[in-house]
């Protein structure tokens, strides 16, 4: 089914497959090629350069312009936006070979996708990034349990701060999801100056076999569309 466009509450969930091509550097800016250049391991480069220029061909959609002529801008925490264009809000994430692109309109989003990894071992990342309460709550969980109560906490607590934009400069540890109860409604409790634990709504993404992944968004839930590229 083609893309078109849909109403203004919808969001847009977009699976992309980062296979390479050499044509996908012409459509990144001269900002997006020098920051690309400095990943020395070439399937991480240009599994950042597939996923830019997907990201640019899926706005160009949007906002009925070439992709090529896309201009972002960066908040402080180098969050991107569209320079000329205050709609649509967006988030990429991309691991091991496939990306996700949330878009929709008048509200901040996020979205993290996390390649699983059985073995794992997932303690140490836990006791760091998650606060107290998640721990607790992981650890009480039976033990083949574990892991996907991790990987769910994990993708969910990264689409919480880049809905925000924050980067490195607030901490996982403090905000609380319930990672074991309804993720439409998991944020707890958190320290973000002027937040309100009851502005988000999370959903849990289910596309790929052996990733795990989850967006938020400001309000009530909102009805999705999935799409491929």
């Amino acid at each position: 089914m083609d893309w078109r466009p849909g109403p203004d509450d919808v969001i847009d969930i977009w699976r992309l497959n980062l296979t390479f091509h050499e044509e996908d550097w012409s459509l990144l800016s001269a900002d997006e090629t020098e920051n690309a250049k400095r990943l020395i391991i070439e399937e991480k480069r240009h599994q950042k350069v597939s996923a830019r220029a997907h990201l640019r061909r899926i706005l160009a959609r949007y906002v009925d312009v070439d992709s090529k002529r896309l201009i972002f801008e960066y908040g402080i925490h180098g969050k991107p936006r569209l320079a000329d264009y205050e709609e649509p809000h967006f988030n990429l994430s991309h691991s091991h070979g496939i990306g996700l692109v949330a878009v929709t309109q008048g509200v901040r989003i996020g979205v993290d996708v996390e390649y699983r990894q059985e073995d794992r071992i997932f303690t140490e990342i836990a006791n760091r990034f998650f606060s107290e309460t998640e721990n607790s709550g992981l650890n009480q969980l039976p033990s083949d349990e574990r892991t996907t109560a991790f990987y769910q906490t994990w993708v969910r607590k990264e689409a919480y701060l880049k809905a925000w934009g924050t980067g490195l400069s607030f901490s996982s540890n403090r905000f609380t999801l319930d990672n074991v109860g309804n993720p439409a409604e998991c944020l707890v409790s958190t320290e973000m100056p002027g937040d309100n634990p009851a502005d988000w709504h999370f959903e849990d993404i289910d596309l790929v076999a052996d990733y795990v992944s989850a967006i938020c968004f400001e309000g009530v839930g909102r009805p999705l569309r999935y799409w491929k590229t």
